[in-house]
């Protein structure tokens, strides 16, 4: 058997068991994505500190801007998560890396400094971060060069 079909054959087999990985990712995406959707559309359900804290938030348009900024980011994730399914350049490997990064450490802060207060908020940043770590863990490199040396 050629190197390049003992990579694929094994690239298939490895990644049967670890796709769910880049589906968690995407359906963590597009949870966390949904309230901002709601609040930049004027809904104040579910908004940190309840009906007056979204008045005075959403009174600025930097809040505004700042939901439709994570609904964008959360896209963005959205297709990193996909584009990693199958073998990519180095790029959205960088990518899932950088959100679990950003979203473990953001995660790890609010149950640092928010503990039990905050039973909501830092466990959805934390799982985000480990989801997006365990995509760019199992992420499949290209296949090596179809020329045989």
């Amino acid at each position: 058997m050629s190197a390049m079909r003992h990579w694929k054959a094994r690239s298939v087999v490895e990644a049967a068991g670890t796709r769910w990985f880049n589906y968690a990712a995407c359906l963590w995406a597009v949870v966390f994505a949904a309230p901002h959707v709601w609040w930049a559309l004027g809904i104040s359900t579910g908004f940190p500190g309840g009906e007056g804290s979204y008045r005075f938030f959403m009174s600025s348009g930097w809040r505004y801007a700042f939901d439709l900024i994570v609904v964008a980011l959360c896209v963005v994730a959205v297709g990193v998560a996909l584009a990693l399914l199958r073998p990519r350049g180095w790029v959205p490997r960088v990518a899932a890396w950088i959100a679990c990064t950003m979203l473990t450490l953001r995660g790890v802060g609010g149950l640092v400094v928010d503990g039990a207060a905050d039973p909501v908020w830092w466990p959805i940043f934390l799982t985000g971060g480990l989801l997006f770590g365990a995509v760019a863990c199992v992420a499949r490199t290209p296949a090596p060069s179809s020329r045989e040396e």
